[in-house]
């Protein structure tokens, strides 16, 4: 039998114009086409949208080679204007935008996107017909792109989030450079408001000998026909049930529309809670909470002291503290609604089309659907067959699913010098030259201290009860869905990201050592080994 050849990136039909970068982060996997059409592209589009709006010279694109979602800023549409007098109401703009953006999501966007989730999350969709059903699934198109845009306000907290840190560092020079992050957490949020309904869950069930003993002798796998098949079971069932009808509307990802959320499949839920069930009353995410406020309280006292005599330089301090003060909610909550339920709401409707088109013969299987474009479905609700295309697609995408990409395509360009780009490289992080010691992989030094302990590769939230308590987690990535984990781990390791990725903001959180952006621990480091994580120096060594 020949071998299959390579799958090639770039492919002959998208060669790069531009410097790339595999949004590995977010989509560590392939998207479908429904994916890519319906999330990701107006992801892009919202960024740009909003930097438009307030006058860049610049644009964020997606490309998609071989599934895989490449994200580049690249020069935009000047709409008849002079590069110069964009830029002259951009700086203003934007900086209005970094100091207010945190302020102004409580105040304005939260309530702005509102309306249509609520809307989307409530429809039977089961109840409309073909023809009413194809246009409530196109009218959710311009609700994402809303949230999107939004979303690309909120990108501009990010900036003010990176400039805060770095001038604590300059003005304070602190042991550890990136302390000035630490100053900003302690605050509360939906990630809270989940990890401590998790944290309920787990007592109720510790507190109950039944229930208990299901949690400790089950597999994971079978922990919910466990609990379903006894009456304290069932009872606590209900309360993971109105748990989830709140906090349930997410999964381990963002933009895949084929996974069921946790309020569909309790499992991964259950899971968490099974990893919290062996932790003492003490060790709740209110404990880490409350280390946290008393660190940022610390440490901004301890700066205002050290500031004192310098009038000019504590007030730009206190101004730009003011300006981030909101980034760690604000991170957290926006995921919440645009990224876990927002696009998850997509999902839905696409099912129920799925459905009545295996009816109508036009593919294969119900969730065929996201292997289809909006306007093939459309084609396909109107009775076209489209099996072929969707069984196609389907083989590529597996395959696609298959290899690693290359993280980058086409060469670095010089820096553009629009806060966006700044958002990216401290959202996503900068390649790191690989550490000469074969035992010792690099990364970013994202939250302080060291630890060595037993490391569990986890790819997924399915994985996450293979973790004990004290065990180090090595990831791709994590996203707040992944944040109860934290109070179970000593560290954590990643991948991807930079120093306001979501394992570096709860890393600092939960004040565990943490190393993100390593580019290839998980493919290093295997469960069971013996590792140190140097959370102050960035670097995570092998010890066996």
């Amino acid at each position: 039998m020949t071998a299959e050849a390579p799958l090639e990136f770039p492919t002959p039909a998208s060669p790069p114009n531009a410097f790339w970068v595999w949004d590995k982060l977010h989509c560590p996997r392939p998207l479908t086409p429904m994916e890519q059409e319906m999330l990701m592209t107006p992801c892009a589009a919202g960024f740009t949208k909003t930097m438009f709006d307030l006058g860049s010279t610049y644009s964020v694109e997606v490309r998609f080679v071989n599934y895989y979602p490449y994200l580049s800023v690249v020069p935009g549409d000047l709409a008849g204007e002079t590069a110069e007098a964009r830029l002259a109401r951009y700086g203003p703009a934007s900086d209005r935008m970094i100091a207010e953006a945190g302020d102004l999501w409580y105040k304005e966007w939260e309530a702005e996107i509102m309306p249509a989730i609520e809307r989307e999350r409530n429809r039977n969709y089961a109840s409309l017909s073909d023809d009413d059903l194809m246009k409530a699934f196109d009218e959710m198109r311009p609700d994402i792109a809303h949230r999107w845009a939004v979303h690309g306000r909120i990108n501009y907290s990010f900036v003010a989030a990176g400039r805060f840190a770095e001038y604590y560092a300059e003005v304070l020079n602190p042991e550890h450079a990136n302390e000035g992050y630490e100053a900003l957490q302690g605050h509360p949020s939906k990630a809270l408001e989940s990890s401590r309904g998790m944290w309920r869950l787990s007592r109720l069930a510790r507190a109950n000998p039944e229930v208990r003993r299901i949690f400790e002798t089950a597999k994971p796998d079978q922990l919910a026909a466990q609990l379903n098949a006894s009456e304290a079971g069932r009872a606590f069932m209900k309360e993971v049930a109105a748990y989830l009808a709140d906090y349930g509307w997410r999964t381990d990802s963002i933009y895949e529309l084929m996974k069921p959320a946790w309020w569909e499949d309790p499992s991964i839920a259950l899971n968490a809670v099974q990893g919290y069930i062996n932790i003492d009353d003490s060790g709740g995410p209110d404990a880490q909470y409350n280390d946290a406020v008393a660190r940022r309280t610390h440490l901004m006292a301890e700066a205002r002291r050290r500031l004192a005599s310098e009038p000019e330089k504590l007030a730009k301090f206190e101004a730009m503290h003011k300006g981030a003060a909101k980034f760690t909610p604000v991170s957290e909550d926006h995921n919440h609604w645009i990224d876990q339920m927002g696009d998850l709401l997509v999902r839905y409707p696409a099912l129920e089309i799925g459905k009545r088109l295996v009816a109508k013969g036009s593919i294969a299987n119900q969730d065929d659907v996201f292997f289809l474009f909006f306007d093939e479905i459309s084609e396909a609700m109107k009775g076209k067959n489209q099996r072929a295309l969707a069984s196609q697609r389907r083989q590529e995408f597996a395959r696609a699913a298959s290899i690693v990409p290359p993280p980058v395509l086409g060469a670095p360009a010089a820096p553009s010098g629009d806060p966006m780009e700044e958002v990216l490289v401290r959202f996503f992080g900068t390649p790191l030259e690989p550490n000469a010691d074969p035992k010792v992989i690099n990364g970013m030094a994202a939250s302080p201290g060291t630890v060595t302990g037993t490391a569990k590769v986890v790819r997924n939230l399915n994985e996450a009860s293979k973790l004990q308590p004290g065990d180090i987690m090595v990831c791709e990535m994590t996203l707040p869905p992944w944040t109860p984990l934290f109070a179970t781990i000593s560290g954590v390791v990643t991948d991807t990201g930079g120093m306001l990725s979501h394992s570096a903001i709860v890393a600092r959180e939960y004040r565990i050592p943490g190393v993100v952006g390593t580019a290839f621990a998980t493919a290093v480091i295997k469960d069971g080994m013996r590792i140190t994580v140097d959370g102050s120096r960035g670097l995570v060594r092998i010890e066996d």
